[in-house]
């Protein structure tokens, strides 16, 4: 009862005591208010500093992200890599089982090292120590994205080469996507129907100068869906062989030009049977090579 009544006095001073009540006028009217538009600022000006950061340096804006994730496991002690649910999205080629595999083994080698050093573990480090992990161990994987998902669940997303070519080096079979990036040619990959037509691509150096022929072979698909191989000839240009037997000769540069060409002339004598070779080497001119002929026939652009 005493307590209820001192209670009450402390209360009613506040309320009737005059000095008090300027106080709290003062509060009310002038520092709350200079309060609010300080941290409504102060909150703004994060806000427009985390966005120009995002836009102009990605990078720094994914190590504050890996930081606070790093203090954020670490407070609620959920850094243990244990985790019940992997959910896998984007591979087409590489089975589910064979990633979650190196995960788990990844959880057990580096489980116990995070449990036993918290503070002195780069959670981030050890992310891209996962993903390098798989990437090295599955060839088809181009790019993986790793994200954790309160409070054990891990979701997995990755990008898989696009196969363009096969490459065949030193009597070696590679599959090879645009950039020349190769993957070994598996004996289960001669009956895939997805590599069975797919150009061939021959000569030294040839995986790195992928990207060059794709380029040009987008322009045109009905043109492209008839070319057999592609050699590359002296470290500096291509030779296009077609299905009917069709040779053309590219020149080193201006090869998006002279391919523009070489569509008009192959469209228009697709069904012509006589023509051995086209040469599109010498910029201006069209060198026309015929199975009863000797001689090549020079056309002018």
């Amino acid at each position: 009862m005493w307590i209820k009544n001192s209670q009450q006095n402390v209360k009613n001073f506040f309320l009737t005591n005059s000095f008090w009540r300027k106080i709290k006028n003062i509060l009310n009217g002038f520092v709350k208010p200079i309060l609010l538009r300080f941290f409504f600022g102060l909150f703004v000006v994060i806000i427009i500093a985390l966005i120009a950061i995002q836009i102009y340096n990605p990078k720094l804006s994914m190590q504050i992200k890996d930081k606070c994730n790093n203090y954020f496991y670490r407070y609620f002690e959920l850094d243990d890599f244990d985790f019940s649910t992997i959910n896998i999205s984007g591979n087409k080629r590489v089975k589910n089982e064979e990633i979650i595999a190196i995960i788990k083994n990844f959880e057990i080698e580096k489980g116990s090292l995070v449990k036993k050093n918290k503070e002195n573990i780069d959670l981030a480090f050890l992310v891209q120590n996962l993903i390098d992990e798989i990437k090295l161990k599955l060839n088809w994987i181009d790019k993986v994205t790793i994200k954790r998902l309160m409070p054990n669940v891990l979701n997995v997303e990755v990008v898989e080469y696009q196969p363009f070519a096969i490459w065949i080096n030193d009597d070696k079979k590679f599959i090879i996507d645009k950039e020349g990036n190769s993957i070994p040619f598996l004996d289960e990959y001669e009956n895939n129907e997805e590599f069975k037509n797919m150009i061939i691509l021959s000569g030294k150096n040839a995986n790195q100068n992928a990207k060059s022929l794709f380029n040009i072979l987008v322009i045109n698909s009905e043109i492209s869906q008839d070319i057999y191989s592609a050699n590359w000839v002296g470290n500096r240009r291509w030779d296009i062989r077609f299905f009917d037997g069709l040779l053309v000769k590219l020149p080193e540069i201006e090869i998006s030009d002279a391919w523009r060409d070489l569509i008009k002339i192959y469209l228009s004598s697709k069904n012509d049977k006589a023509i051995k070779s086209i040469d599109l080497r010498v910029d201006g001119k069209i060198y026309f090579q015929y199975y009863d002929k000797k001689s090549p026939d020079l056309h002018k652009i």
